[in-house]
């Protein structure tokens, strides 16, 4: 490895929190050697794999707990190895953070002391990835119905519980399976019924 090779932009960004909102932030910038791969990267154990690209850089402050910015995209951290004492080469996923919000509706009695669900109040923002888990249809007479179902991966200090509710992109999913084995994030399989 030749530092001329060097020569990409990067920024690492880390996961900051204030209140209740966490945002990815810029930790540092630095220099890399970018190159992207021709298979995909599995950053998800249960999701569909994505882009891949082998960051190569000098030792420094990152960890799989970080992500990269290069070129205007985002990259999941997925493996770090050192190289040489000097070096590390870092394998990341190209993905697309959404905005989310966890949200929750609460039930009240009208006048006529008949349960109504308010409007969904909004307890947390983060970012996290969507990759597509499985979907599903089903006929039902006189309707059809589309079983809509997604992983949603999350930096790991982001822990949802089974029933939360999800805003991404104005859908509220359901957190229906927690994968919270990993070190450096969580897989939550999320979920909507649509009427088809």
């Amino acid at each position: 490895m030749q530092a001329g090779e060097l020569k990409e932009p990067v920024e690492v960004l880390e996961l900051q929190k204030s209140g209740t909102d966490y945002a990815w932030a810029l930790k540092h910038e630095t220099w890399a050697k970018a190159e992207p791969q021709k298979g995909k990267s599995l950053f998800s154990a249960i999701g569909v794999g994505m882009r891949a690209v082998k960051f190569t850089i000098r030792k420094q402050d990152i960890t799989l707990d970080d992500a990269i910015s290069w070129q205007g995209k985002h990259y999941f951290l997925t493996e770090i190895t050192e190289i040489d004492h000097m070096y590390y080469e870092i394998s990341a996923a190209e993905v697309e953070p959404k905005p989310c919000e966890l949200v929750e509706k609460t039930v009240e009695n009208d006048e006529l002391n008949r349960p109504v669900a308010s409007a969904p109040e909004v307890t947390m923002t983060f970012p996290a990835c969507m990759t597509e888990k499985y979907m599903g249809f089903a006929q039902q007479i006189p309707q059809s119905r589309a079983d809509v179902r997604f992983v949603l991966v999350t930096p790991k200090v982001i822990a949802l519980a089974l029933g939360d509710l999800i805003r991404v992109e104005g859908i509220i999913y359901n957190v229906q399976v927690q994968h919270e084995l990993d070190e450096h994030k969580n897989e939550y399989e999320i979920a909507v019924v649509k009427e088809a």
